[in-house]
């Protein structure tokens, strides 16, 4: 009888389970990332296959790319190497909405709110996109543009070309 009693206290232990920690945000994030990669393993499809190709080739850090800049005719502005990725204005870090407070009329729901940008301002701008040249030169563009991996030969000159060259 007494060893049953001293293993009744035990045997309630083992049966409690002890709280992970909360999740960061981080970890979520990569547990979202890693749960969204594991969902495209299947083949045999050319749109997967094309979304695979494009993100391994855009995520190297250090990537030389080639970029024409576009007028609204379409002519050649300026033509130049690129330096790891081209990316959109509208591309954040941080999430666009945060919560505002919360509202508790008949239910309590949170109520959401816009959120400043990475550097910190407020509102948005127009649309852009941003990268640096093989020179180390930042530019930004608001107009159409065409990207390769390759260089890209046209049969009309640009206004701008260049001296970059990669670095080595």
């Amino acid at each position: 009888m007494r060893k049953l009693i001293l293993l009744a206290p035990l045997l309630c232990l083992a049966a409690c389970k002890i709280p992970s920690p909360p999740p960061t945000a981080k970890n979520e994030q990569a547990e979202k990332a890693k749960l969204a990669a594991d969902s495209i393993t299947f083949s045999g499809n050319a749109e997967i296959e094309n979304i695979q190709k494009r993100l391994e080739l855009t995520s190297k850090p250090g990537a030389i790319g080639f970029i024409l800049l576009l007028n609204e005719a379409g002519q050649p502005i300026l033509y130049t190497s690129v330096t790891g990725k081209i990316t959109s204005s509208t591309k954040r870090l941080t999430d666009p909405q945060q919560k505002v407070g919360i509202d508790c009329g008949q239910y309590c729901n949170e109520t959401l709110g816009d959120a400043p940008s990475d550097d910190g301002t407020w509102g948005s701008s127009d649309p852009y996109i941003y990268f640096w040249t093989t020179g180390g030169q930042y530019m930004q563009w608001s107009g159409r543009y065409l990207y390769s991996d390759q260089p890209i030969r046209t049969r009309i000159e640009p206004l701008v070309i260049t001296g970059s060259t990669p670095k080595s």
